[in-house]
């Protein structure tokens, strides 16, 4: 070869990239079963070949990238190395190579101690065994030789040409199959009635995890919300009213088709609307009835939902969050269509890039911890304002803000509010310490408080926000015939053993979220004790619009209980579904269904027909069972729920 440094420093580039594309892959490799066995849960088996194609384009493309900056960082070096430029070449090579080997072989060993359930301290000294042996390896000679030629056969002159021309030619094959499922999924849209509406605008506001006891609206103790506790004074407030799951996405997926989610079968964060299920919302009714839609959805894995229902939408922005991102910036490899799942490219593109900072927090999170929401709730509200700016009268606009949410990050203007020292000031010290397990000792509890109180900092922000937002539609006329709706996805918990949110056990901070309502022109303001579920809020806009409520819509609309103050006590039933471990292509068989009557709980599993029973006041402790003190109350819980649901696998208690 000759050593024209143009030529070297292609070679090296050529190299390099290889070098990066494999030991990428292999750590992909190492990953695949687990992931695959997650994506049977809500993909079809073409979907699954296409994403693994996808993966591995990626992956193909970083390690060409990581090469092309490798190679452009040591290009100075070589530059000046004009005798020995083949032999600088060679031993970047071979430092890559024992670099990617130190990295690929740890993580080999980092899931072998997974799989063996070794955790703490002897998990840190089986890895600092192993990174001891590997620095003695490259100490003895004969070692280190064949760890720094193993790659050897892959690093051929024609091998490595060939490795980078097929990783063009598989991104450049990528971004035509997307391109092309992407047209045929735009030429889907349907054409909007050309006729007015003849109801008020609507606007629909909701939180991701607000629980309602939080919320000084709702008699928390801390003044947390005052700006939305001003808009309830002239507004109708659901005192009992409870989300259709533990965490977003089918909960988010209840509130846009009005059906639980064993009936709209969205059971999975990464979930979306599929086939005729796609066709059953309310956003499409609200269109076809002569609404201007747009949403404004923040959460990410909210905003994946909702693009599964893009023809429902006249205005659907991608969520405002860390411009500009990797993702932004690779889109046309991951354009918008019906196959495969965004979702899961978005969520393993965010874990690798926060990869390295996570682990730098992990090691000192006072130092490296990120303080700094990436959705703050300000910008939400910022790109809500931006689509509404751009729709006339008869709008209908869904603004979900991803705060309150997890990590509890809140602004310099509300941060020591309510906590005043720098403690679980960061997303390491709040969150990533108590997950996967959701669930902590009571020896917690008072780091637990702690973290509430973040959290009730970041709703804060996200109240303040809130007044800002309303107080510049107020200014520019926009809430002149609009009726106002106010709500979440979730609630979250910091008691009873539970922490956050998507728990099986249903636990009531989980589940109890607010809804807000104010019709246009409304002066006074009502609380009303009706018990219900996410399932009425789809019917209740509908019959704000003036459109009738199709068959297939199981809720029933709240309009009949506005302005009705101290009514509904005891009365009402409100459905919770935990169906995460089931596929959605297969018949239900895991999970929990809970109902709650406004003073009683019943949670059902349905892989043991067992249940626990608890009065609504005890329903924060995720272990209470009380069944045993009242069988009656029981078997009318559990019959409600068999009925309400008669395709429930019925398994003996």
């Amino acid at each position: 070869m000759p050593n024209r440094f143009p030529a070297v420093l292609t070679s090296l580039w050529l190299r390099l990239s290889t070098v990066f594309i494999v030991g990428l892959l292999f750590l992909f490799t190492l990953q695949v079963p687990g992931i695959v066995s997650g994506w049977t849960f809500y993909l079809k088996t073409p979907e699954i070949g296409f994403e693994l194609v996808v993966f591995v384009v990626f992956m193909a493309l970083a390690g060409v990238t990581l090469g092309a900056l490798c190679a452009v960082a040591v290009g100075p070096f070589l530059f000046y190395q004009k005798s020995s430029r083949r032999r600088f070449a060679d031993n970047v090579t071979k430092t890559a190579v024992a670099v990617v080997a130190f990295i690929d072989l740890g993580t080999a060993l980092m899931l072998l101690t997974t799989w063996a359930g070794l955790w703490g301290t002897r998990r840190i000294a089986v890895l600092s065994f192993y990174c001891a042996a590997f620095v003695v390896a490259l100490c003895v000679p004969r070692r280190r030789e064949q760890l720094v030629t193993s790659l050897d056969g892959f690093l051929g002159e024609k091998a490595t040409r060939r490795t980078v021309i097929a990783t063009g030619i598989a991104s450049a094959a990528l971004i035509a199959t997307e391109a092309v499922m992407g047209r045929v999924a735009s030429a889907a849209v349907p054409q909007k009635r050309a006729s007015r509406p003849s109801g008020p605008n609507i606007l629909m506001i909701t939180f991701d995890a607000l629980s309602a006891e939080d919320m000084s609206l709702y008699g928390y103790r801390l003044p947390t919300t005052p700006q939305i506790d001003e808009f309830a004074r002239k507004s109708s407030v659901f005192t009992n009213f409870y989300s259709a799951s533990t965490f977003t996405t089918p909960s988010v997926a209840t509130l846009l088709s009005g059906l639980h989610p064993s009936e709209h079968h969205v059971y999975h964060l990464e979930g979306r609307f599929r086939g005729p299920d796609a066709l059953r919302t309310f956003p499409r009714l609200m269109r076809a009835g002569g609404y201007t839609t747009g949403a404004s959805i923040t959460n990410p894995f909210a905003n994946f939902l909702f693009q599964s229902i893009a023809a429902d939408f006249d205005y659907l922005p991608p969520p405002a969050y860390r411009a500009p991102s990797l993702w932004d910036a690779t889109r046309i490899l991951h354009q918008r269509q019906p196959f495969g799942s965004r979702v899961t490219e978005f969520d393993y593109l965010e874990i690798a890039c926060n990869l390295a900072p996570q682990r730098l927090e992990a090691f000192s999170p006072r130092r490296f911890g990120n303080t700094t929401s990436g959705f703050p709730p300000a910008g939400s509200f910022q790109q809500a304002r931006q689509v509404l700016e751009q729709m006339p009268d008869g709008f209908f606009l869904w603004v979900h803000l991803f705060a309150p949410h997890a990590p509890y990050l809140p602004s310099a203007a509300n941060l020591r509010r309510f906590l005043s020292s720098d403690e679980m000031r960061t997303a390491e010290e709040q969150y990533i310490r108590f997950f996967p397990s959701q669930h902590y000792p009571q020896s917690e509890q008072p780091l637990i408080d702690k973290a509430r109180l973040r959290y009730d900092e970041f709703l804060a922000d996200a109240d303040c926000a809130f007044g800002a937002f309303l107080s510049w539609l107020e200014g520019a006329g926009r809430l002149r015939n609009t009726a106002v709706i106010v709500g979440a996805d979730h609630g979250e918990s910091f008691e009873g053993g539970i922490y956050a949110h998507e728990s099986v056990y249903q636990t009531r901070p989980e589940i109890h979220v607010p809804l807000i309502i104010r019709m246009p022109g409304q002066e006074r303001g009502s609380r009303v004790a009706f018990a219900c579920d996410q399932t009425a809020l789809a019917p209740t806009v509908l019959e704000i619009a003036g459109l009738p409520r199709p068959d297939w819509m199981r809720g029933e609309s709240l309009l009949p209980w506005l302005n009705r103050t101290g009514e509904g006590e005891g009365q009402g039933l409100a459905f919770t579904q935990y169906l995460e471990r089931n596929s959605t292509f297969r018949p239900l068989h895991n999970g929990t269904v809970g109902v709650i009557d406004g003073r009683h709980q019943y949670v059902l599993d349905l892989s043991t027909g067992k249940g626990i029973f608890r009065g609504l006041a005890e329903a924060h402790d995720w272990n209470l069972d009380r069944s045993a003190e009242n069988p009656a109350m029981v078997r009318t819980l559990r019959d409600a729920i068999y009925s309400r649901f008669p395709d429930l696998p019925r398994n003996s208690a």
